[in-house]
């Protein structure tokens, strides 16, 4: 596989790398289950490093796009709308036989009716979610909470906004089975439960890419930060001190703030971006960061829950699951 390096452009290789063959992807040059070359081939193949390539596989890993399966190698996800198409037709093609063999059982549409909604119910309630209430203080972490939290089984996620839990006049007892928050937040958001409720403290961190990335700005670089919050927009200026050389302050503009972000583009020389910003973008902000990508090379500024605090929670969540 070629990849046409422009090495005149402010684009990071591994960069170059991933808007390839994401390109590809999207064109259907590369089908859902394609294996693409292992790293060492590709790096080979383009002289290019094995540790940027490597870099770049990653990130579309975390984009989605792609899939690595130890010891088989890095394959093309399908598309969630060829996921979805695929699952409805076994779905439709399973309901198809069961109709069938009730037929031949010789029962009614209606029988049948009435045994589904039997065997439903069951499955419901023996199979309950446990329900959890993330608390935040941005919309953006709150949002990068909710993902993780998500991707644990049987579970469902509630989001709240501290602000919006510190307004309520009564306490804040959600109809939850566990309520997780940061340990910034959970000395206030205890004050403000019935007296016994602890909340689950969730470690929230940069993730150590986004970290490097910040450490390999330029320092007379004019960057330029787009966020939703003042409070995230202060989490990312303390990273871009922490791990950045910059010799003048990051500009913040937010989103939905009239014409701000147009002049923040004209302005500056790379972009940093806040946690799913998709959520919270117009679709004009959208395609005007999508217009600036090879000029600006946006930092996606990437926060998680640590893993230590995942695993705690998860164990609490499979425990409640078992006893219910």
């Amino acid at each position: 596989m070629h990849i046409p390096i422009d090495t005149a452009s402010k684009l990071p290789i591994y960069r170059q790398i991933m808007n390839k063959i994401a390109n590809d992807i999207a064109l259907g040059v590369l089908p859902p289950g394609y294996r693409l070359p292992t790293v060492r081939a590709l790096a080979g193949e383009n002289s290019i490093s094995h540790g940027t390539i490597k870099h770049g596989y990653d990130m579309l890993e975390q984009e989605g796009l792609v899939k690595k399966i130890q010891g088989s190698g890095t394959f093309v996800c399908a598309s969630r709308e060829d996921e979805i198409a695929g699952a409805k037709a076994q779905a439709l093609q399973a309901i198809d036989l069961l109709l069938d063999r009730m037929e031949d059982l010789s029962f009614s549409p209606r029988d049948t009716r009435i045994f589904l909604d039997l065997k439903l119910r069951e499955r419901e309630e023996s199979s309950r979610y446990v329900s959890v209430a993330a608390v935040d203080c941005s919309p953006e972490a709150l949002s990068v909470m909710y993902r993780q939290v998500l991707t644990l089984s049987h579970t469902e996620v509630y989001q709240f906004l501290l602000e919006d839990v510190l307004a309520m006049p009564k306490r804040f007892d959600p109809a939850a089975d566990l309520v997780v928050t940061t340990p910034t937040h959970f000395e206030e958001l205890t004050q403000k439960m019935p007296p016994g409720c602890l909340p689950i403290r969730l470690v929230m961190a940069i993730a150590t890419g986004t970290a490097l990335e910040l450490a390999a700005i330029p320092p007379e670089t004019r960057l330029g930060i787009v966020c939703v919050s003042r409070r995230f927009a202060q989490v990312m200026l303390r990273a871009c001190e922490e791990y950045g050389k910059l010799l003048r302050p990051a500009t913040v503009v937010y989103f939905g703030d009239g014409d701000s972000l147009s002049r923040l583009i004209r302005e500056c020389d790379q972009l940093l971006l806040p946690p799913n910003y998709a959520l919270f973008a117009t679709m004009e902000e959208s395609l005007l960061l999508k217009s600036c990508e090879e000029r600006l090379c946006p930092i996606r500024y990437r926060y998680e829950v640590e893993r230590g605090s995942l695993l705690y929670l998860e164990e609490q969540i499979e425990r409640i699951y078992k006893t219910n």
